[in-house]
């Protein structure tokens, strides 16, 4: 089922309005939605804004004092910026309407993003570990009490930017940009413990334990955002969704007698398509007009599956199909 009419140049579809939805939370309305979307964006910027300023004087800080805490914690925000940017393009390349050569959208702009994201992160844990380890050998003295300060600074601006993201969470691009605020809030949280252990005990190399730690954290957090976007290129089925769950709503339908060859994927942003073959009984073209168009109701509105393309085959042709293929194996 796919439904078309014109926009302006382009044209619009119902999976492109059912990734408006995904996008936003579930918005409906055109008006409505692109408010949520102008929303969306307005929020990005601010974070980008805040975050951006923040992390230069943590950098300036990092530097003055001595701290590879600092620095690293300010490394893992510029990634965090980057990231947020990103999220801001796809927003903008998911809210362009499908093209005749693009038919489903821009949907996968922001998985493509994640996965860059992602590996971002991976290329800042590497060299935080590396500089880990270099000052482990060579350690130097820094100042707690500027660690501690600094860092408790950087816990507010993180908290309050992943506050201004919480609401659009629903979409993975945006998950991605929201995951890297919490996480960096957290980690703020351990550097200022590790600023105050260092001016009560003058122990220095919990400085670069916790910069250790960090890259470990921004590691696993990498792993995660590329295995959800690969499973999305891959076109795996969605782990919201259970396809033998799926196969009994349609095999529930009157007069669906079979289902089989039958795909689920994410388009992007928890925009799901399905494609199946139904067998039914002999009928009318008319009658088998309503039969899909019931179970796109059904799709829909149990498993926000907007995109279904379902092929209508005549039960008894496929029993004589069964029937020959069993022949067929047994000579």
């Amino acid at each position: 089922m796919f439904y078309y009419c014109k926009h302006g140049e382009g044209i619009r579809s119902r999976a492109y309005m059912g990734a408006v939805e995904a996008t936003t939370g579930g918005a409906m309305e055109d008006t409505h939605s692109g408010d949520i979307r102008k929303s969306t964006r307005t929020r990005l910027i601010f974070a980008i804004v805040i975050s951006t300023g923040f992390v230069a004087v943590e950098v300036i800080i990092g530097v003055m004092t001595g701290s590879l805490s600092l620095v690293s914690d300010a490394g893992h925000n510029a990634t965090d910026c980057l990231a947020m940017g990103l999220s801001l393009f796809a927003v903008f390349m998911m809210a362009r309407d499908p093209t005749p050569r693009r038919t489903y959208g821009y949907g996968r702009v922001g998985i493509v993003i994640a996965l860059t994201n992602a590996m971002i992160l991976t290329g800042v844990a590497g060299f935080l570990v590396y500089s880990s380890i270099k000052r482990i050998i060579d350690i130097s003295p820094v100042s707690g009490a500027a660690i501690s300060i600094t860092a408790a600074a950087a816990f507010l601006v993180n908290s309050v930017v992943a506050l201004a993201l919480y609401r659009h969470r629903h979409d993975l691009n945006i998950r991605s940009a929201l995951l890297h605020m919490v996480s960096d809030a957290g980690i703020s949280l351990g550097v200022v413990a590790g600023g105050v252990i260092i001016s009560f005990t003058g122990w220095y190399y919990v400085d670069p334990v916790i910069a250790l730690g960090i890259s470990v954290f921004i590691a696993g957090a990498a792993l995660y955002l590329t295995r959800d976007a690969l499973n999305i290129l891959l076109e795996s089925v969605p782990k919201e969704i259970d396809v033998h769950e799926v196969e009994k709503a349609i095999l529930a339908i009157e007069p669906v007698h079979g289902v089989h060859h039958l795909h689920i994927w994410e388009l992007g942003s928890h925009v799901y398509a399905l494609s199946g073959h139904v067998e039914v009984e002999d009928c009318r073209l008319s009658e088998c007009g309503e039969t899909i168009n019931a179970i796109g109701r059904v799709l829909e509105q149990r498993f926000n599956i907007i995109h279904p393309t379902i092929q209508i085959e005549c039960l008894s042709s496929c029993e004589k199909q069964a029937s020959c293929s069993d022949h067929n194996e047994e000579t």
